[in-house]
């Protein structure tokens, strides 16, 4: 008899691929992450008539591949952006704030009180 490997996954199925998270099913969707979350608002508003399917865990909202898979009535694979997309998205992006230029080392001299000026509270004699 010759020892076994221990594994370093679980027997049975891949537990990565049976759920996603609305920004994985966003993009395999090709949407955005704000329609996807629209779209799980709608489908727990509704009971499930409408919108992406998810299932919650704890605080987590998760898609359920098989349930994708309907929705896309094919089999799916887990799309990565490719370099075209990213640069759509950089270009459509809005640019980085410009640095802060640095303060100026002079300043206005402090203004002296006028001795002219009347005071608010006059002293009491």
């Amino acid at each position: 008899m010759t020892p076994r490997a221990a594994s370093s996954t679980p027997p049975g199925p891949n537990p990565t691929k049976a759920f996603l998270t609305v920004e994985e099913a966003a993009a395999v969707l090709r949407i955005g992450r704000t329609a996807a979350y629209a779209l799980t608002r709608q489908w727990r508003a509704t009971g499930g008539a409408e919108g992406l399917p998810v299932v919650r865990v704890g605080r987590l909202l998760r898609v359920p591949v098989h349930q994708l898979e309907l929705l896309a009535a094919g089999a799916i694979d887990h799309v990565d952006p490719t370099p075209e997309d990213r640069s759509v998205t950089e270009a459509t992006s809005t640019p980085p704030a410009p640095e802060p230029s640095p303060r100026s080392a002079t300043r206005r001299p402090l203004r002296t009180p006028d001795q002219a000026q009347a005071t608010l509270f006059p002293e009491a004699s």
